[in-house]
């Protein structure tokens, strides 16, 4: 057997949750609750915390040792820090596997044991939403300030002032939406020509620099003022996985190069 390297629930609370399974299924003749359809999942997975409790059809107190023991084992293995879609697959497995027969008889009223990925993906998208929104605000707030634009009127000499078009409120964090929908085109294409001249070229990571935020020049700027080895932490935690560390080496230095 291969080891995983992973630590077991509690043993009182993994206990309790096959005690109170058995005395579920027992309680209910053994009806086993079919998997929300895909629409209905999507709302539970974006809804409070509630529908998800009623969805699975138990008591707060035994969802709160469920969501415990899930949580206290995705510490460990997951990264706590992406979408479900962006875990490593094999990783996601494995925790799946582990959840199924942990909490096996808790879980056998379930088809498919599906409470565990709708929590899970519940969970990863709060805090990743809220993570990675925050770190938008932080580069909004870093970005230089918008010039006044004067205008002359055609009838007059007089110049007017526009001050910068307002900013709407951030989506809700079930939209998944993080690349900001009204950069122009041309910031777009500045991020992109940047990482085509990073050795190698980089430019097909397009999509995970916008997830981040970083959408036109300004954003480069402010990431290029980091410490290198500040820069080389931050792409390290967010595009490992995607990028290897010669990509990351490489980018960390294009970007020290930059005038």
């Amino acid at each position: 057997m291969v080891s995983t390297g992973m630590k077991p629930a509690p043993l009182g609370s993994a206990y309790r949750m096959q005690h109170q399974g058995n005395e579920s299924a027992a309680g209910d003749g053994h009806r086993t609750i079919p998997r929300p359809t895909p629409a209905e999942f999507r709302k539970l997975v974006s809804g409070p915390q509630e529908n998800i409790i009623r969805a699975m059809d138990v008591s707060q107190p035994v969802f709160e040792e469920f969501k415990k023991i899930l949580r206290d084992q995705a510490v460990m293995m997951l990264d706590c820090e992406r979408f479900i879609h962006e875990q490593v697959p094999d990783i996601w497995a494995i925790y799946l596997d582990w959840a199924r027969e942990e909490l096996a008889s808790f879980l056998s009223k379930y088809t498919d044991a599906w409470p565990v990925e709708l929590y899970i993906e519940h969970y990863l998208s709060k805090k990743t939403y809220a993570k990675r929104h925050t770190f938008r605000a932080k580069m909004t707030r870093l970005r230089p300030a918008p010039k006044t634009v004067r205008v002359k009127s055609s009838t007059s000499e007089r110049g007017a002032s526009l001050p910068p078009a307002p900013g709407g409120p951030p989506p809700p964090y079930e939209d998944h939406d993080f690349v900001q929908p009204h950069a122009a085109n041309d910031d777009i294409l500045t991020v992109e020509n940047f990482l085509k001249t990073v050795n190698p070229d980089i430019s097909h990571f397009l999509p995970a620099f916008e997830e981040l935020g970083i959408n036109s020049e300004a954003d480069l700027v402010i990431v290029r003022s980091w410490a290198p080895g500040v820069r080389k932490d931050f792409f390290e935690r967010e595009l490992m996985g995607k990028m290897s560390a010669l990509q990351i080496q490489a980018l960390n230095i294009k970007l020290g190069e930059m005038n």
